[in-house]
C-alpha cells in the first residue's frame, strides 16, 4: 500500500473528509478505479455539487463531488477554463485532480462524463507564482569565459534551448570584440563554447531532429546549423534561389524559425523578404515581403498551426514595435498587424491596444502562450491563447539588474527568449550580460 498524501495539500474545514479521500485515493492505481464504488451510470443524470479548495497554484489537489462520476479516472475528463486537469482518482461520487498549468486567473471548471458535461457555479481563483534568478554571467560585458556557471562572463544577444534542456547562447561583446556560440548545461553547471568569431543571429531548434539554425549576414542565403550527433559542430549552409529575380536584396536576416507542421526553415530579411527554405536541399523561395525594417522574433504557435509570428523593431516603418502575424500557407492574403501603436510604448491588455517598445525575441510555449523580450520597456510579457498581453516580470520603463518576484525582479535590454521542455522561461538579458531563468508555477 502507498503511502497516504499529507493532509496539509488541502485547505479549510473538509480535513476528515480529505484525510479519508486521500487515503483512499493513494492506495489505488490511477488505471484500476476505485473499489466498491459506483460505476458511471448513462441512464442517470451527473450532478455537481462543490469542490475544494477553491484556490490554488499549478499542481494544486483539488477534490471534486457530485454525483454519478464513475470509478474509472480515464473515462473522466476535468478542465480549468480550457485546459485539461490530470484526473488523479474517482469514487463515484469524487474526483481527484491536479490544477493544470496557467489556465487563467479566474477558473471555470467543467466535468465531463460520457455524454454529460457540465461547470460548477462557483470559481476556482488560480495563484501564479513568478521569480527570476541569475544562472550566468556577471555584469561584465566586455570579457568571455566558459566553465562553471558560477565564474562565467558572457554578453547574451540571443538565445533557444532544445528537448534536452541545452540552452544555446549568441554571445556579442560590447565592443564587438568577441562573438561566440555557446551551450549552457544547466544539470552539469558548465558553460561549454562551440565556436568563436561567428557572427550569429537569433537561433531556432527543429523540433524532430534537434538541429539549431541561425542566420548570419555574410552572403544573402549564408547561414549555419549545429547538429547534435555531430555534437554541434558549425556547419556552413548557403540557400539556393531558383528564382533570381525574386531574391533578398542583401544578407541582413535577424533571426529563424522552423514550422512544426511542415518542417521547414523561414527566415526575414531587413528589406522585408519573408523565406521559406528546405532543410534537406536548401531550396529558397520569397513568400511575402512586409515593409522594411528588422525583425529580431520569429515564432510559431503549436495550437494555430502554420501561423509565423514575428516581432519589428522601432525602425520597421508600419510595423514598427509591433506584433504581427501571416499564415504561411496563405501569405498573399494573411499578414495582419497584431498589436495597437507603432510610436513605441507599454500598454498590456487585449493584443489589439497592447503597446510594445523595441520587441525582441519571441517565443511560443506548448500552451500557445506567447513570451516576448519587450527589450526597450526592460520587462518580459506574454501574449495568452485568448490574445491577452501582459507584463510577466520586470518594471516598464525602469532599467536594473534585480533576482527575485515580480514585485522586485529588474532587466535592462533583455533581447534573447526560449522555452524548456518544463516551461522554464530563458532570458538573454544583453543590457546586465547575464542569463536570467524565470520560474513560473
Amino acid at each position: 500500500m502507498k503511502r497516504p498524501l499529507l493532509v496539509s495539500t488541502i485547505r479549510g474545514l473538509f480535513v476528515p473528509v480529505c484525510v479519508s479521500l486521500i487515503f483512499l485515493f493513494s492506495c489505488n492505481d490511477k488505471d484500476d478505479g476505485i473499489e466498491g464504488g459506483k460505476p458511471y451510470d448513462p441512464t442517470k443524470p451527473v450532478v455537481l455539487n462543490t469542490f475544494y479548495p477553491d484556490s490554488g497554484k499549478y499542481q494544486e489537489k483539488v477534490i471534486l463531488t457530485g454525483e454519478n462520476f464513475g470509478t474509472d479516472p480515464e473515462s473522466i475528463r476535468v478542465y480549468f477554463n480550457n485546459k485539461q486537469a490530470a484526473v488523479i482518482g474517482a469514487t463515484g461520487t469524487d474526483v481527484y485532480v491536479q490544477a493544470p498549468r496557467l489556465p487563467g486567473d479566474t477558473c471555470t471548471i467543467s466535468i465531463a462524463v460520457g455524454n454529460d458535461s457540465l461547470s460548477y457555479d462557483h470559481k476556482f481563483i488560480y495563484e501564479t507564482s513568478v521569480t527570476v534568478t541569475t544562472i550566468a554571467g556577471n555584469g561584465n560585458g566586455y570579457d568571455y569565459e566558459d566553465g562553471d556557471l558560477s565564474t562565467a562572463i558572457l554578453k547574451p544577444r540571443y538565445l533557444c534551448t532544445d528537448n534536452e534542456d541545452n540552452i544555446f547562447v549568441i554571445v556579442w561583446n560590447e565592443d564587438r570584440s568577441t562573438y561566440a556560440i555557446a551551450r549552457i548545461d544547466e544539470e552539469a553547471n558548465e558553460l561549454v563554447t562551440i565556436a568563436k568569431g561567428v557572427v550569429a543571429n537569433v537561433p531556432c531548434v527543429a523540433p524532430e531532429t534537434g538541429i539549431i539554425t541561425f542566420a548570419t549576414e555574410t552572403t544573402i542565403g549564408s547561414f549555419y546549423t549545429l547538429d547534435p550527433k555531430e555534437f554541434w559542430a558549425p556547419r556552413f549552409r548557403e540557400m539556393k534561389f531558383a528564382d533570381k529575380n525574386n531574391m533578398p536584396e542583401n544578407g541582413w536576416k535577424h533571426s529563424m524559425v522552423v514550422n512544426p507542421e511542415d518542417g521547414y526553415i523561414y527566415t526575414r530579411y531587413y528589406y522585408g523578404e519573408i523565406v521559406r527554405i528546405n532543410p534537406k536541399t536548401y531550396d529558397a523561395e520569397v513568400i511575402y515581403k512586409t515593409d522594411i525594417g528588422d525583425s529580431y522574433g520569429l515564432t510559431f504557435n503549436p495550437t494555430k498551426p502554420n501561423i509565423l509570428y514575428m516581432s519589428f523593431w522601432s525602425n520597421a516603418l508600419g510595423n514598427a514595435n509591433s506584433i504581427c502575424s501571416i499564415d504561411v500557407t496563405d501569405p498573399e492574403n494573411s499578414f495582419t498587424k497584431l498589436s495597437g501603436s507603432t510610436s513605441g510604448g507599454h500598454r498590456d491588455g487585449p493584443i489589439a491596444v497592447s503597446q510594445f517598445k523595441d520587441p525582441a525575441q519571441i517565443f511560443c510555449d506548448a500552451d500557445g502562450n506567447m513570451y516576448v523580450a519587450d527589450c526597450s520597456n526592460h520587462v518580459i510579457r506574454r501574449i495568452t491563447p485568448d490574445d491577452l498581453v501582459e507584463t510577466v516580470l520586470g518594471m516598464p520603463g525602469v532599467s536594473g539588474w534585480k533576482d527575485g518576484t515580480k514585485e522586485d525582479a529588474l532587466f535592462n535590454g533583455p533581447r534573447g527568449i526560449g522555452i524548456s521542455k518544463d516551461g522554464s522561461v530563458y532570458v538573454a538579458d544583453y543590457g546586465n550580460s547575464r542569463v536570467r531563468k524565470l520560474s513560473i508555477n
